[in-house]
């Protein structure tokens, strides 16, 4: 595939930094500091756009904080400056590294998400006798800098939007991107992309889905995805310098249900993982202590109920929808 130039223009255009400002600030705009920028949105960004065109732009001091969801993760979030540059490249970025990716990914896109992963897997379900089901450990810490930038030098010949990724992934130890940004999710995905050309390209497998790190081939050969899982080893090894986790795989009959995204998928229904489970009620009982206490309003309480409700849709979940919503169980 030919490489694309002539984006960088565009990326330090004064526009789009202002439409990657407002991305940047939405649902953010009563913080402080996130204020104080919006109010003074076209000198900051002018002073942003002078960094970026002259090569001085670094990024800001980020704040780290932990979740449990389920396992637990530091989280990296970036200053609004930094979030607006992110933006700001990945908003040029992205239509040119879409147009390499393979319907089968579907982390990060725009049309695709959880939902439409599970939609996919549910049909190779029902189509195959057998699946793979494999995870990249410690997939974010582990990206090698030198394998994201190539990746991106594979599809992009700008020098200075290059340069701006180095700028924006550079650490001393040259591997591991944090968790929460999004031109990391970007890049992850960008680099995974090469994983998806492989299995589909070169091993052929009978069906394939990626959600990020997490990712199912399907087969109606168990011998046949053993040797695809020592292929696709050996090519997340030496190419992407990559590793699986090991206690994650899974080579199983579909008829036993795949474990997926927080699902376990059968050929006949759908069911939600026991800690998926418990991680929606403790969010809903969380919610509702909100509203008790005069944290949020009844109409942000009720969009919470609307989403967990239309999540709960996409899987053979009607009694316990009743027991959640109608019942008012915690």
């Amino acid at each position: 595939m030919r490489r694309t130039g002539g984006l960088w223009d565009e990326v330090a255009s004064f526009e789009n930094l202002r439409r990657a400002a407002q991305r940047a600030a939405r649902g953010k705009r009563r913080v402080a500091g996130v204020a104080r920028f919006l109010a003074d949105l076209e000198p900051e960004l002018l002073a942003l756009q002078r960094e970026l065109r002259s090569g001085q732009w670094r990024p800001g001091s980020p704040t780290t904080f932990r979740i449990h969801d389920p396992k637990e993760r530091t989280i990296t979030a970036a200053p609004l400056r930094d979030r607006v540059v992110h933006h700001a490249l990945i908003d040029v970025l992205e239509p040119v590294l879409e147009r390499r990716m393979v319907d089968a990914s579907f982390a990060c896109r725009r049309g695709k998400g959880t939902h439409a992963a599970l939609a996919r897997a549910r049909r190779l379900v029902r189509r195959h006798e057998w699946f793979l089901k494999l995870d990249i450990a410690r997939c974010f810490d582990s990206l090698d800098h030198g394998v994201v930038l190539d990746c991106l030098a594979r599809v992009v010949k700008d020098r200075p939007v290059l340069e701006l990724a180095r700028t924006i992934v550079a650490t001393d130890r040259g591997v591991g991107l944090p968790i929460g940004s999004l031109t990391s999710q970007w890049f992850a995905n960008l680099v995974l992309d090469r994983l998806d050309h492989f299995v589909l390209e070169d091993l052929r497998v009978g069906g394939y889905v990626r959600y990020m790190d997490d990712f199912v081939l399907f087969g109606d050969d168990r011998a046949a995805l053993r040797r695809a899982h020592d292929a696709v080893a050996r090519f997340v090894e030496h190419e992407l310098r990559l590793r699986l986790k090991d206690r994650a795989t899974i080579l199983a009959p579909t008829r036993e249900g795949l474990p997926f995204l927080g699902w376990r998928l059968y050929r006949g229904t759908t069911r939600l993982r026991p800690g998926n489970l418990r991680r929606i009620r403790a969010r809903l009982r969380h919610r509702r202590w909100e509203h008790r206490t005069g944290q949020i309003t009844e109409t942000e309480l009720a969009a919470s109920v609307r989403s967990v409700a239309e999540h709960l849709r996409h899987g053979s979940t009607l009694a316990l929808r009743r027991r959640l919503f109608e019942g008012g169980e915690p």
